[in-house]
């Protein structure tokens, strides 16, 4: 039985983590492909960034953060205002006691070359509180990820 070639390159080094006010959130890894199949052909080739994300609320109170919407710019001049929502793990919203949210967070480039991009750069907020908590502070990440 063949296996099945992967087409991703791992950056096991590209990692990232911060505890804020008891949501802990890593990034485990960052990858890149040139040959990412596409929604609507998985022949075609496309190329992608992706990042392996997990928050766990150790509080007895809510959080609410949306990673899975986070703006990407790359060391090779793209920005891409939203990860694309129907192959990436839909991990944001509110986090409640104990939750732990995990997966993968995938953005389609437009310019292709992710095998040539050396940085990543996530931006991305949320708030301590629930969903509906309007008056809560906002927290703005803005992570960069050295890939190479």
């Amino acid at each position: 039985e063949a296996k099945e070639e992967d087409i991703w390159t791992y950056y096991n080094d590209a990692k990232w983590s911060d505890d804020y006010n008891g949501l802990k959130m890593e990034i485990q890894k960052a990858v890149v492909t040139d040959k990412a199949p596409t929604m609507e052909d998985e022949n075609a080739e496309t190329s992608a960034v992706g990042v392996k994300f997990k928050m766990e609320n150790t509080t007895d109170g809510k959080f609410t953060f949306y990673p899975d919407q986070a703006v990407l710019v790359t060391s090779t001049g793209e920005q891409i205002d939203m990860p694309d929502m129907w192959v990436s793990d839909s991990i944001g919203g509110e986090i409640d006691k104990g939750v732990i949210k995990e997966g993968n967070i995938i953005w389609y480039l437009e310019r292709g070359h992710a095998e040539e991009i050396e940085w990543i750069k996530m931006e991305f907020g949320g708030h301590q509180g629930g969903d509906d908590d309007y008056e809560a502070e906002m927290k703005e990440y803005e992570i960069e990820l050295q890939l190479k």
